[in-house]
């Protein structure tokens, strides 16, 4: 689904930034080992911020980011056009960006050495489908890693004005199994409203 304006200011916002280069990425790319050229797919890719991050941590690797906004898409090209000063030293040469529908996504199968997603299952209705469609666009040992914030206890009016599909981390475990990924990480902080999940496609799928 579409963000709401609030929701696309929060994502520009200073701490919204700051959280994810120095709380969420460094978690997110934890354990993350890749060969060199990697092909990386981020899905619902934002304004740009987690694909710099990505180019930056994976050096020579492809970064390809996916958002169903095309005003989104074209706020990333233009952040990666003329990166801020933190990612100066980021290969933006090697980043791209496509509009597209997380949950029918348009890449070939098993295209991508690794995807990653920073927060933004919860923004997608058929948030299922997208972590099927994640496992479909892997190789075969490709691996998942994602942050998402586990909202299902917040008031239904709440999720509905801000557009946020709830789901807890129990059902977040069975949709990925479901899927096919086999779990090798799986973390709920006590001081953090979120999870930390890594992932693989086993071999032979």
């Amino acid at each position: 689904m579409l963000l709401t304006r609030f929701e696309k200011w929060m994502m520009r916002c200073a701490l919204r930034r700051w959280g994810l280069r120095r709380v969420e990425a460094p978690r997110v790319f934890r354990g993350v080992n890749l060969p060199d050229g990697a092909e990386i797919l981020e899905i619902g890719c934002g304004y740009g911020d987690g694909a710099l991050l990505i180019a930056r941590r994976f050096g020579g690797s492809r970064v390809v980011g996916v958002d169903l906004d095309e005003e989104i898409i074209a706020g990333a090209r233009h952040k990666v056009a003329r990166p801020p000063r933190w990612a100066r030293d980021a290969p933006t040469e090697r980043i791209t960006f496509v509009c597209g529908d997380a949950a029918a996504l348009s890449f070939r199968e098993a295209a991508f050495d690794a995807v990653l997603i920073f927060g933004m299952l919860h923004h997608i209705n058929a948030w299922r489908r997208a972590i099927a469609e994640a496992h479909r666009v892997l190789k075969p040992g490709g691996v998942l890693a994602l942050e998402e914030a586990l909202i299902s206890d917040r008031p239904w009016r709440f999720n509905r004005q801000f557009g946020h599909v709830p789901f807890d981390a129990s059902e977040l475990r069975e949709a990925l199994e479901a899927a096919g990924f086999r779990i090798l990480r799986f973390r709920k902080p006590w001081y953090l409203p979120m999870c930390f999940v890594r992932a693989v496609k086993p071999a032979g799928m």
